[in-house]
């Protein structure tokens, strides 16, 4: 009788065959790179897509009533005027100050809007550079529409002169109000760099290009000539008041001595209308602009889609800390405030 074979009991049933590679070792073939990276660029694009539409989403809404829904009726247009004037840099950013592109788009939108039927500035500035004070001033104006000015706790130097180009101007009895004056700052770091022994050289042409500098004192004729520039800028103002206020330069120029006083004294010198708070301030703007009953209020946003969208992604920070350098060697701006 012929036996047959046996298996070999020592060697599981299952194993596999020779040659054959067991699924448990089978190395996995990652997904292609261009996959994830399609993916990568999806997730990319949305969120970049979705940042666009808050900020739509925002621009839409900045033209609004005081509760938030669509302004209809007649309207009284509040912009506002708080914080330091100055004037805006080549990349279209401001760093928080009142700008005067931001304040005269603001002024565009309300003049062109036909709701509105008068403008308010509320203020709250200690002022800021002569020439972006200027310029907005120059734009209010130019305004059609009947123009208040409100005063909050401040309204000096820069912000007064804006104030001064409204219909008429009302404050608090404590406000700030005044400080007609002009004032150019220049450190002098020459005797402490003598001191501890640092020299620092300027090499220019031009015989006044380093006026100015932190690390020389002026000489003579620099500082006539930088006082003669400042005297210019304030005759300036004198008359940008006089013209805005009705008064002559003489009235105006015994008032600017640089001296801010509280509101119910600047009402006794011609400087302020009439007194009163913002829902005083309201109440005479609609009347103002002839409205019956309650005014609705609007307000704007002078911040632009690429501005919300440089702010959100953080760009405005990095930017900030790319463009540091050292100190100017130019005088500085004259500042009215």
């Amino acid at each position: 009788m012929e036996m047959q074979p046996q298996p070999d009991r020592s060697v599981p049933a299952d194993a596999p065959l020779p040659g054959v590679v067991p699924d448990a070792y089978r190395t996995v073939t990652p997904a292609p790179r261009s996959r994830k990276a399609l993916w990568w660029t999806l997730g990319i694009v949305g969120a970049v897509m979705s940042l666009f539409g808050c900020c739509a989403i925002a621009s839409l809404a900045v033209f609004s009533s005081g509760n938030g829904l669509p302004a209809s009726g007649d309207s009284v247009a509040v912009i506002y005027i708080d914080g330091q004037i100055s004037g805006v840099s080549s990349s279209g950013l401001s760093g928080g100050s009142i700008t005067p592109e931001g304040v005269i788009a603001q002024i565009k939108r309300a003049e062109e809007d036909p709701a509105v039927k008068a403008i308010i500035f509320r203020i709250d500035s200690p002022g800021g550079t002569a020439s972006a004070s200027e310029e907005i001033a120059t734009e209010v104006a130019r305004c059609t529409k009947p123009t208040l000015a409100s005063v909050g706790d401040v309204g000096a130097s820069g912000a007064y002169m804006i104030a001064s180009q409204c219909d008429e101007i009302m404050s608090t009895n404590s406000s700030a109000v005044g400080s007609i004056g002009v004032i150019m700052e220049i450190g002098d770091y020459s005797e402490l760099a003598r001191k501890l022994g640092v020299k620092f050289l300027a090499i220019h042409e031009g015989e006044f290009k380093d006026a100015g500098s932190p690390w020389r004192g002026l000489t003579t004729t620099e500082t006539a000539m930088l006082q003669a520039d400042v005297r210019l800028t304030y005759d300036n103002f004198i008359s940008i008041v006089a013209k805005g206020r009705d008064m002559s330069d003489a009235d105006v120029r015994k008032l600017a001595t640089g001296w801010a006083w509280p509101g119910v004294k600047a009402k006794s010198l011609g400087l302020v209308d009439s007194i009163g708070n913002y829902t005083d301030a309201v109440n005479r703007a609609g009347k103002l602009g002839k409205i019956e009953g309650e005014p609705v209020i609007v307000t704007y946003s002078d911040e632009s889609l690429g501005t919300l969208l440089q702010q959100l992604t953080g760009l405005v920070d990095r930017l900030g800390a790319l463009g540091a350098s050292a100190p100017s060697l130019t005088p500085s701006t004259p500042t009215i405030h």
